[in-house]
């Protein structure tokens, strides 16, 4: 049994200022409790502990291998091998924070929650959290350039997703008609869908397929899809998910492009914004008071990075690769000619 002292060591665990702890936790104990894998190493906790980013001068690895004595948290039992499995046979419920819930709440009004919540699920959340304040109060905001959001999710558009992420996981293929931006509509196309992208700048859905006509990845929008049917992948197509992932992962760009961004006029949230539906990373450099913002791309949205690279202006610059600088290099220029020479 732990004295009085260890029981208010191990209760900050659950401040909300030590969250990181408290998550650390959560996920030791029901990984182990759900996972096939019952037991952690040494370096695994001291790895796991170094992800959170947890500070060595707590020991809390030492104090989870009760190693460090009058902290020791006595979650994990030391097996004969030399591993640690759980000391209690439970798992611990996520309990989530009041300002989550108030969050919960917030993203409930959002219509877009239907492509992913049944209605009756959405509505029991809804009285669960009929209690909390709405942490955006629409009085307090003045919002002077609002995003085109969708007013409601259409029908079509909600069956196409449901459909199309159950392609996704079953690994089946999908026949259907296409009407492009120009309003061509193709039918009979077939294809195997691969990864659904979400573009906060045109507020729309994009899905990421091989195309098994033209044997190469494509990019679509999602409500330009009609009629689509599922197909089964074994029956009528010789091509394994190995060789699918093979094939899109081969046209991803070498080389992520590098922005470097000054923070003036709002071009990092817009550059954030513009790259939404693009795997990023961003890192800030204190010595020029820049932010380096590193967009990984397929080469099929070459030109669409370009592009949308042009909206975000003088204020970020191309650190590389070498040949997305020239190119942009060699655009400027051609607009530069094309207007000097307007009288």
């Amino acid at each position: 049994m732990m004295n009085g002292v260890k029981c208010l060591k191990a209760m900050e665990l659950f401040l909300e200022g030590k969250n990181k702890n408290y998550a650390l936790m959560l996920e030791l104990i029901n990984w182990l409790y759900f996972g096939s894998k019952k037991s952690l190493s040494r370096s695994e906790i001291s790895d796991m502990v170094e992800r959170y980013g947890i500070s060595a001068e707590f020991n809390l690895s030492q104090s989870l291998m009760n190693e460090n004595e009058l902290y020791n948290l006595y979650l994990l039992d030391k097996n004969i091998d030399g591993d640690y499995s759980l000391h209690i046979e439970s798992s611990v419920p996520i309990q989530p924070y009041k300002i989550e819930k108030q969050w919960l709440k917030h993203i409930l009004k959002n219509p877009k929650l239907k492509l992913f919540l049944e209605d009756v699920t959405i509505a029991k959340l809804e009285a669960l959290l009929a209690d909390y304040d709405n942490i955006v109060s629409e009085d307090a905001l003045t919002i002077n350039r609002p995003c085109i959001q969708l007013q409601q999710v259409e029908e079509g558009l909600s069956r196409n997703f449901k459909l199309l992420v159950k392609a996704i996981l079953e690994n089946k293929g999908i026949e259907y008609s296409y009407t492009t931006r120009s309003n061509e509509l193709l039918q009979n196309c077939r294809g195997i869908p691969y990864k659904i992208e979400y573009s906060m700048k045109e507020d729309c859905f994009y899905l990421i397929s091989y195309s098994l006509e033209d044997k190469r990845p494509i990019k679509s929008l999602l409500s330009g899809f009609k009629d689509i049917k599922l197909m089964n992948l074994e029956v009528e197509y010789n091509i394994s998910p190995e060789e699918i992932q093979k094939s899109i992962d081969a046209k991803k760009a070498a080389k992520p492009i590098l922005l470097r961004i000054k923070d003036v006029n709002n071009t990092l949230e817009r550059a954030l914004f513009q790259f939404s539906c693009f795997e990023r990373e961003l890192d800030y450099i204190e010595e020029s008071d820049a932010y380096l913002l590193s967009i990984f791309y397929y080469e099929f949205e070459r030109e669409e990075v370009i592009s949308r690279i042009f909206s975000l202006g003088k204020h970020a610059i191309v650190v590389e690769p070498e040949d997305i600088k020239a190119e942009i290099i060699k655009r400027l220029q051609q607009l530069k000619e094309k207007y000097s020479s307007i009288p």
